[in-house]
């Protein structure tokens, strides 16, 4: 693969889907893609620290064994880096905790399973926050070492936007996979909750958790989620004028100078396009109010499967981690029971106040990342969608005051997540069109 002038891409920068199509057509070999993803990660990673696992040895031994026809294995040869609150057998899970230094699961969560069955080649575990909460890792966001890459899914997304792996697997419980995929500079995708099993994931709070999936494009997304559930989904096309709602959200005052001129500036050039682009009807206080409860529930959940470590390794956790559980288990049945009923209650209004249009576009983040001294950023602008178990879909749209990357994020309603992505490829080539114009 060449650009116009002729000169040859480097593998590391091609997309999930180009290289897939590459192998296949034998254009290139899926050692080749490794062996460049393993030389990128070793000139890399020292500064970025993306990786809590990673052994060379291990991912040429998986490139070995694959099989020499790659027809029916739709992820044949493309490495992807795991979050390491999902559980592999080959190699260590820590949860990014030091209660748990050490431990080997004694086998691949179900989509680990899945990843390898489609002949995908496991780079390794990538940095997770703390049981994916606060406590942060030692990563650093690939454009400014200064800088936070998010959180939770830190090493996940900052992996992809450093080249070293095109794929990558998160997880989102408030923002954990949007916020950093905009503060790197990538493609974040949370499907709706409940598609994609859990099984051999760390909970933090089973009401909401969901699989989070980090890409260079809505392509290789595409490519990944099939994956993921175990299934195909069926091609959606997108014949009528969108119709999208302009969603700041209950919480806009949160939102820097940057996020709202990204903000703008894609709706205008979506509207140039041809996107009908209005302002929303959906109910503004219930939402508010869904995004309040996400801690509450996540709170008492995180507590209560996390209470056993908590009391017999408190000095092992990071502060974060032991006030948030501490506040789960402080915490009254009634009141947890209660923030259940507010997220319904607002899943519910979201479901009915979306009908008639496709999407809506709002921000993915405050703005730019911040400091990693303060911390992996808010999630004011994740938690409600996290809450009502929505799909969100954060693509890269220009750069803050600080030349950091900047996203614009798209929600569905519930159970449209091949929509949403269908949406989402027509609105990346927009906003693509406009940052190359």
């Amino acid at each position: 693969m060449s650009d116009s002038l002729g000169v040859e891409t480097p593998l590391t920068i091609q997309t999930a889907a180009q290289v897939s199509r590459r192998i296949a057509a034998g254009e290139i070999s899926a050692a080749d893609l490794n062996e460049a993803c393993l030389a990128r990660i070793s000139a890399r990673d020292p500064q970025v620290h993306a990786w809590a696992w990673h052994d060379p040895a291990q991912v040429r031994a998986q490139v070995a064994e694959l099989p020499p026809d790659p027809k029916g294995k739709p992820l044949y040869g493309v490495p992807i880096g795991v979050k390491d609150i999902i559980e592999t057998s080959a190699m260590p899970t820590a949860y990014g905790s030091r209660a748990y230094a050490g431990h080997h699961p004694g086998a691949d969560a179900v989509i680990v399973a899945r990843l390898k069955a489609a002949g995908a080649i496991i780079m390794g575990k990538t940095v997770t926050t703390e049981f994916a909460y606060l406590h942060p890792g030692p990563t650093t966001n690939p454009h400014n070492p200064l800088y936070t890459p998010g959180g939770s899914s830190s090493g996940s997304a900052a992996a992809v936007a450093d080249t070293m792996v095109p794929l990558a697997l998160g997880s989102q419980t408030g923002g954990s996979t949007i916020r950093p995929s905009a503060f790197c500079g990538i493609v974040g995708f949370k499907p709706t909750y409940g598609q994609v099993p859990l099984e051999g994931v760390l909970p933090l709070s089973p009401s909401m958790d969901t699989i989070g999936l980090h890409a260079r494009a809505v392509e290789d997304v595409a490519l990944l989620y099939p994956v993921l559930l175990g299934r195909a989904v069926d091609a959606v096309q997108i014949d009528a004028p969108l119709r999208i709602f302009w969603h700041p959200g209950p919480v806009a005052a949160e939102a820097g100078p940057d996020a709202w001129r990204a903000l703008e500036s894609a709706r205008r050039v979506m509207q140039e396009a041809g996107i009908t682009v209005v302002d929303d009807a959906l109910p503004a206080e219930a939402l508010r109010a869904a995004g309040e409860a996400n801690r509450s529930i996540m709170a008492y959940e995180a507590g209560h499967y996390h209470q056993a470590v908590f009391e017999a390794s408190p000095e092992l956790l990071g502060e974060p981690t032991r006030h948030m559980i501490a506040t789960g288990l402080a915490m009254s049945r009634d009141a947890y029971e209660e923030a259940l009923g507010i997220a319904a209650t607002a899943r519910d209004a979201f479901i009915r106040g979306m009908a008639g249009v496709d999407a809506l576009l709002s921000f993915s983040a405050p703005g730019e990342a911040p400091l990693a001294t303060s911390g992996t950023g808010s999630s004011a602008f994740n938690r409600i969608w996290t809450t009502i178990g929505a799909p969100c879909l954060t693509l890269p749209f220009g750069r803050g005051a600080h030349g950091l990357p900047i996203g614009v994020q798209l929600v569905s309603a519930n159970g449209q997540d091949a929509r949403l992505l269908a949406i989402g490829a027509r609105v990346e080539n927009i906003l693509k069109a406009q940052v190359a114009g």
